[in-house]
């Protein structure tokens, strides 16, 4: 079932579903290189199997508009949109300055 954080667990793992499944009953199934995640028939989400990350977010499945039964989720604002982008680096690619400019859009 996915959770209403629009993820659910497999092998240890969180991965993101799109939202408006939240609340549904769905199929996760473990492939040799992806994970993937049915609903019915459909593959409505594929995501890499066995990476080091614990959690394993596809940032397209939080947008779009609500559903009848799911309000969709809050855009990540500012604050956010950064700590993804920075997220996406490599530390060792990471400028100090960068640590500088996040903390001054936190204020």
């Amino acid at each position: 079932r996915v959770a209403s954080d629009c993820t659910v667990a497999f092998e240890g793992r969180t991965y993101s579903v799109p939202f408006a499944l939240v609340g549904q009953a769905v199929e996760v199934r473990g492939c040799a290189r992806h994970v993937q995640i049915l609903a019915g028939a459909a593959i409505v989400a594929a995501h890499p199997r066995g990476t080091p990350e614990r959690i394993v977010l596809d940032p397209t499945h939080f947008e779009g508009p609500a559903t009848d039964d799911v309000v969709a989720p809050v855009p990540l604002g500012r604050l956010g949109t950064r700590l993804a982008e920075i997220a996406a680096m490599a530390p060792e690619q990471r400028p100090l300055d960068l640590y500088a400019a996040l903390a001054e859009v936190a204020r």
